[in-house]
């Protein structure tokens, strides 16, 4: 990714949190893959998908009729369907190629479906349930929770919770998780799946680029200075990596990675041995 995508980002997020662009920093995600990104014609795509809808069942139509017409073109209509069999891909996460082919990960799939509802005046949010991301839709007490994943699957709330309390979460209690997320946090959950993808295929430049994403979102944590850190001096990229275990090792003081404390110390000597500008 190029510096002025990063600054895209930062522009896309900036603000309230109602004033996200959603669809807009999703779609700078997706450049992670490296492919030519076309938001005007994705945004095409699911502006046809809900004229389809309205089409179905014409303006002003019951929130249920909504949910039901928008299920009929996303998964009967169109196919989409959840990637099972290729769950880790990262294209999975990039929702340009996912409004494309059809298939993605939870998330991505509830965000098709959440960027659908919103042009055709259905509420509806985003939940993000332990590992695995659902859609919840109505007006408040009366509201439904579907799985776009599964095409739609409807879902029972005391069922939900009843799966929750057997969770560990970490004392939070069970009805949080059924509340609605912030843009922001969508993204970031977006951004740590590619994360964990990147990090396992060390693939160590768009590892690097989706942390310098995570940090635009969330700038005070520390583990992302340690990691782009150590990834920057992978990269050859020295000078840029001091600074960032610097900021990491004092903000661990107590409890530091010894392996980034090594590498800072390498650091430091480097600079010191040969006066290098730091």
């Amino acid at each position: 990714m190029e510096h002025a995508d990063f600054a895209a980002f930062e522009q896309a997020i900036r603000g309230p949190d109602h004033e996200v662009d959603l669809f807009g920093a999703a779609m700078i995600i997706a450049r992670l893959g490296g492919h030519p990104v076309d938001p005007h014609a994705a945004a095409r795509q699911l502006d046809l998908i809900a004229e389809a809808v309205i089409d179905d069942v014409g303006e002003g139509a019951p929130h249920e009729a909504l949910a039901h017409a928008i299920d009929h073109q996303l998964f009967t209509v169109h196919g989409f369907h959840g990637s099972f069999d290729d769950y880790s891909n990262p294209e999975n996460s990039y929702l340009d190629r996912v409004i494309e082919r059809r298939t993605g990960i939870p998330i991505t799939l509830s965000l098709v479906y959440l960027e659908i509802a919103s042009r055709v005046g259905l509420p509806a949010d985003g939940i993000g349930f332990p590992g695995h991301f659902i859609v919840r839709y109505g007006e408040p007490g009366r509201e439904t929770y579907l799985d776009p994943f599964q095409q739609g699957a409807r879902l029972d709330r005391e069922e939900l919770l009843a799966m929750l309390r057997g969770l560990d979460l970490g004392g939070a209690r069970p009805e949080s998780f059924l509340c609605a997320v912030t843009r922001r946090q969508v993204l970031q959950r977006m951004l740590n799946n590619l994360h964990v993808i990147f990090r396992d295929r060390r693939d160590l430049q768009r590892w690097h680029d989706t942390i310098e994403l995570q940090l635009r979102l969330t700038p005070w944590n520390p583990s992302l200075y340690g990691e782009r850190g150590m990834l920057r001096y992978r990269l050859g990229r020295l000078e840029e990596a001091l600074p960032d275990l610097e900021t990491y090792v004092a903000a661990t003081e107590s409890n530091p990675s010894p392996g980034a404390v090594r590498l800072l110390d390498q650091l430091r000597i480097r600079y010191r041995n040969t006066g290098e500008p730091r």
